[in-house]
């Protein structure tokens, strides 16, 4: 440790450093998610047919084209974080998120370019994704170091927390947009506008982040620590717990992205609700969900992780099919039935990221995590809309809800493999202030 690096000690000096990189997840977040918030207004003009159905499913398949690069990202620039420091990583992860959100803002249609089009936002899109899969194993660990040992489940819960926040803004900017322009100008140029905001928000945030702290101990003075993590070590060394990180997320990012990503058009194309109506209840369900998230880490701290995972995992698997029955054209319905799937995901989400970061020790804990867990987001998070975008469309959701429930119920054989400690692993790093 540097000399001119003192301690961080106390509540008072782990604040500053927490808001920085929370203003930080938030940006990139949001910047994540308008793209499928305002896919339905702009798929036409980069995947132009006939068909509103097929242009939509292109433009989710870009949408999984991201989600499949973040593995690469949750290992190179998890590798990285663990080697130099979490702090240059997440500097990195918000100028490669929203660099490509100014550039979707303000790229050339189809009909101005041609095939040019897509592969500008397949390329933006790409980039994207390989930042996400960097930020959430980094910000995980970085959230889990900096934690007292007896705030770790509300510390970590703040990564998700913040990630809906994201979310939460995407949403209500589609809701002031809808209400503000009609439906022509929303497709013409109206959905370029959060693209542009989240693009300058960027260059905020990168200032902001500049306060965080370094946490790692992989670093010492600059120098990589004598055991660098790789993904033969992870694979070596770790392969139970690479599994176990697998087998949660397999129905937890599923049921992420089903209910808190694209709920707003499966409720718009699929349920028939208004747009503006759609925006409204769902940012309201969202900002609920996002207050039970830090609510539920501050209960997982008094009672343990598990008990949270598997009311999730039970609960869910055999609660998610009639639920998805019950959506209707009827506001109040389709809320009540969106907050109780939001409420079932929060039981996992709050406790999700202390669980992981847990089973790994500090010299490889981000790429530990954030390689299998942005695999499995891949997997099974990534192709969420585009499977249920295309089951809708020939009148079988009810299909896809039900391979949700069986995902959600493999969960139960991760959490089975945890430990129900409430504290993490005594190798914590001890926080240090950034150069």
């Amino acid at each position: 440790m540097s000399a001119t690096s003192p301690l961080v000690t106390g509540s008072r000096s782990r604040l500053r450093p927490l808001l920085a990189a929370a203003v930080g997840n938030i940006v990139e977040w949001f910047d994540f998610t308008i793209y499928a918030t305002f896919a339905v207004y702009f798929s036409p003009l980069f995947f132009p047919s006939a068909d509103p159905t097929a242009s939509l499913l292109s433009t989710f398949a870009v949408f999984a084209v991201g989600f499949f690069v973040r593995p690469l990202g949750g290992w190179l620039i998890g590798a990285y974080a663990d080697r130099q420091g979490r702090r240059k990583a997440l500097l990195l992860t918000i100028v490669l998120m929203t660099v490509p959100a100014f550039v979707i803002g303000i790229s050339p249609t189809y009909a101005s370019v041609g095939i040019v089009a897509p592969i500008v936002l397949v390329l933006a899109r790409m980039l994207q994704g390989f930042a996400a899969g960097g930020e959430a194993g980094g910000a995980m660990a970085y959230l889990s170091e900096i934690a007292p040992e007896h705030r770790k489940g509300l510390y970590s819960s703040l990564w998700y927390t913040t990630v809906v926040l994201g979310m939460v803004l995407a949403s209500l900017t589609g809701f002031v947009l809808t209400r503000l322009l009609a439906a022509e100008a929303m497709g013409e140029w109206g959905w370029r506008i959060p693209f542009l905001v989240g693009g300058a928000a960027g260059l905020l945030s990168l200032w902001v982040r500049r306060a965080m702290v370094e946490t790692s101990d992989a670093v010492v003075d600059g120098t990589a620590a004598a055991r660098p993590a790789g993904l033969g070590t992870l694979l070596s060394e770790f392969p139970r717990e690479t599994l176990r990180v697998i087998l949660l997320m397999a129905g937890a990012a599923t049921a992420f992205y089903t209910f808190v990503s694209y709920m707003p058009t499966h409720l718009i194309n699929s349920v028939g609700l208004a747009p503006a109506t759609t925006f409204g209840l769902h940012t309201v369900a969202l900002v609920i969900f996002m207050v039970l998230l830090p609510t539920f880490g501050m209960l997982s701290d008094r009672i343990g992780r598990r008990p949270l995972g598997f009311v999730f995992a039970i609960g869910g698997g055999v609660a998610i099919y009639p639920l998805s029955l019950a959506l209707s054209e009827r506001w109040y319905v389709s809320l009540a039935v969106d907050l109780a799937f939001l409420t079932l995901t929060a039981c996992i989400f709050s406790v999700l990221a202390v669980i992981m970061t847990d089973l790994f020790p500090s010299r490889m804990r981000a790429m530990g995590v954030g390689a299998p867990y942005n695999l499995a987001t891949a997997i099974f998070g990534g192709t969420a809309p585009f499977l249920l975008t295309w089951l809708a469309g020939q009148g079988r959701a009810d299909s896809y809800f039900i391979y949700l429930a069986c995902l959600v119920l493999l969960s139960a054989v991760g959490l089975g493999l945890t430990s129900n400690r409430r504290t993490g692993p005594s190798n914590v790093a001890t926080p240090v202030v950034g150069s």
